[in-house]
């Protein structure tokens, strides 16, 4: 099987130098990383005029390289911008079937990450992005291997689709119990949060080393409408650590929730830690159950970009965190609520260990078949 280099077979056209000042309320959304790998992130809009070659459309192939490094296709049937730090890519049709170069790309993410660059965040040298090579056997040869993979792959995404479906289950659970916490149909005692919980608001020193066993948290490891309790990056804080930076460590049950830029993300902590400033704490009294409050959070995230403050990204402070209306319906409701919440924790768990299972498997497909022992 004849291997060919990137560069050859395909342009990579990264995205546009988008500033702050280019977003607006309207116009095309601006594609990035955060919204190929989590489709529940909000998209900043443009109205500016941007270039036709940084236009996205639906089927295109799109590669993040930095931070996150992965390939992706747009779904989507508007037309796009495309951020900085993702790649469109235009394949030459001629020599390499469209999915096989999918999943070929897929295949070499693992050698490509040798490529990346940066102590904070890595991203990829183009140059050697672009000389990477993968396996080129003839097209018919690429459509039987797709036919293999495709098979594979079907189930790896119908059990995504089930957790998937799970989540949405619980929101309108929620919804059916409780009604909407905008709208209140059910005419429920309504108090700012913060009369139900006290609140940990982070300092604002970043800590200098990460040398201990307690986690610290940002937003990028949040689960959201889940439990939380590790850093995605393992770093941890030492007794030291978090007592230079006058740090708070946040206890176990505790309901976390964005404050600064994708507003509302909330979670619950399922081991103590440490978190940043970008996030907000609530400790919840007996008035209320944190899995309902993380729940009524969520729903409240138009409320939310209402109040905040906004020079280069929403904020909240302090206040306007603490002030945010929540429902206060009878506790053993709430309780309720809260069983039915772990319930579909214990299957999706299940779930979430079968897709592991299912994408190992897959993955020995993979290898095999860009060995050619298909």
């Amino acid at each position: 099987m004849n291997n060919v280099k990137l560069g050859a077979i395909a342009d990579f056209i990264n995205g546009y130098a988008f500033k702050p000042s280019d977003w607006h309320s309207d116009g095309h959304k601006i594609i990035r990383i955060q919204n190929l790998t989590d489709i529940e992130k909000p998209y900043n809009r443009t109205n500016i005029e941007v270039p036709e070659k940084y236009e996205v459309k639906k089927g295109d192939i799109l590669v993040s390289w930095s931070a996150t490094l992965d390939v992706f296709e747009w779904k989507q049937d508007e037309i796009a911008f495309l951020n900085q730090h993702i790649f469109k890519v235009k394949h030459d049709k001629s020599k390499i079937n469209k999915i096989y170069f999918k999943y070929a790309l897929k295949h070499s993410i693992e050698d490509m990450l040798k490529y990346t660059h940066g102590s904070t965040m890595k991203h990829v040298v183009r140059k050697d992005f672009l000389n990477h090579q993968i396996p080129l056997p003839p097209l018919p040869e690429q459509k039987r291997i797709v036919a293999i993979l495709d098979k594979a792959d079907t189930l790896r995404r119908k059990r995504k689709e089930a957790i998937a479906l799970l989540d949405e289950l619980l929101r309108s659970v929620f919804l059916d119990m409780f009604g909407d916490p905008v709208t209140n149909p059910k005419g429920w005692e309504v108090r700012k949060v913060i009369e139900t919980c006290d609140c940990i608001v982070p300092g604002r020193d970043k800590p200098k080393s990460f040398s201990g066993e307690i986690p610290w948290i940002t937003t990028d490891d949040l689960n959201c409408l889940g439990w939380t309790s590790k850093s995605n990056k393992d770093l941890g804080l030492n007794e030291e650590e978090i007592n230079n930076v006058r740090a708070k460590i946040i206890p176990k049950d505790s309901v976390i929730m964005t404050c600064v830029g994708d507003l509302g993300i909330v979670s619950i902590v399922k081991d103590q830690f440490v978190m940043n400033q970008q996030l907000h704490a609530f400790i919840c009294s007996d008035k209320i159950v944190n899995t309902f409050l993380m729940f009524n959070l969520f729903f409240q995230k138009k409320y939310m970009y209402k109040m905040a403050s906004s020079t280069t990204v929403p904020y909240m402070n302090k206040s306007v965190c603490n002030s945010i209306p929540i429902l206060l319906p009878d506790i053993n409701l709430q309780n309720s609520f809260a069983k039915i919440v772990q319930e579909a924790r214990d299957v999706k768990s299940k779930m979430q260990q079968s897709l592991q299972e299912i994408d190992t498997q897959f993955n020995a497909l993979m290898q095999r078949a860009f060995k050619g022992e298909l």
